[in-house]
């Protein structure tokens, strides 16, 4: 029998969290954080910032979830991550000196802490612990962008759409709860996917049929997320 643990740790793999956790900082850090920081709201399908725009800053979030997606030449959409309450992003162009590489919008209300480039690479240099924790986090992007070229490269969209459902569950839930109501719009899904809006809806009919999921409206409800996880082929 496999266990919800062992699916958790399986998707790890394939959907980025950052881990920098900014309560473990030494209290001194903070409290830097806190000087620092700017709250800003940002409201549902707003743009926080572009693809290709200078990064000013960082971000935590504290409430809602974010998409991280890129525009291609012809103008289609692939959505990357999904952040939700905790990520810490914005940093990677900030240490390589480069421009954003993704766009980043808001799924719902959402409110967040910007902390300025200058503040935070102060912090950066003052503190081991932040540092530490950078690497760790730019290590693990690195390992989910590139078992995500490999996904997208070797898999059907059968497999892909249940390894999307898996990671929006562990997206959506709360922490009290196995199961969520996933509330993507078919857009954004079919861009998490990787194909077009017809397609994910003639594979939702099948999933359905099958009954490894079930929807409510527009959301969509995992009924099978055992066999959901074997469709999925990621072991």
């Amino acid at each position: 029998m496999i266990s919800k643990e062992q699916i958790k740790n399986s998707l790890k793999r394939f959907h980025f969290y950052s881990g920098i956790q900014i309560e473990v900082l030494p209290a001194s850090e903070r409290e830097a954080f806190k000087k620092f920081g700017k709250k800003i709201i940002l409201l549902r399908r707003k743009i926080l910032f572009k693809q290709g725009s200078f990064p000013t800053g960082i971000f935590v979030l504290k409430s809602g979830k974010l998409k991280v997606y890129q525009t291609n030449s012809d103008g289609s959409i692939q959505v990357l991550f999904i952040y939700t309450v905790g990520d810490v992003f914005g940093y990677r162009p900030i240490l390589s000196n480069d421009y954003q590489p993704a766009s980043v919008a808001a799924l719902e209300d959402c409110e967040l802490l910007f902390i300025d480039r200058k503040n935070f690479i102060n912090l950066i240099v003052k503190s081991i612990s932040l540092s530490n924790q950078l690497l760790i986090s730019l290590s693990r992007e690195f390992t989910v962008l590139t078992n995500r070229i490999t996904l997208f490269a070797q898999r059907g969209i059968k497999e892909r759409f249940a390894i999307v459902l898996l990671i929006l569950n562990e997206k959506y839930r709360s922490e009290k709860e196995s199961i969520s109501e996933i509330t993507l719009s078919r857009t954004d899904l079919a861009n998490f996917v990787g194909t077009s809006v017809e397609s994910l809806s003639r594979m939702i009919n099948v999933f359905k049929t099958k009954k490894l999921i079930k929807t409510e409206g527009k959301k969509i409800v995992i009924e099978n997320i055992r066999e959901l996880y074997l469709l999925s082929a990621i072991d």
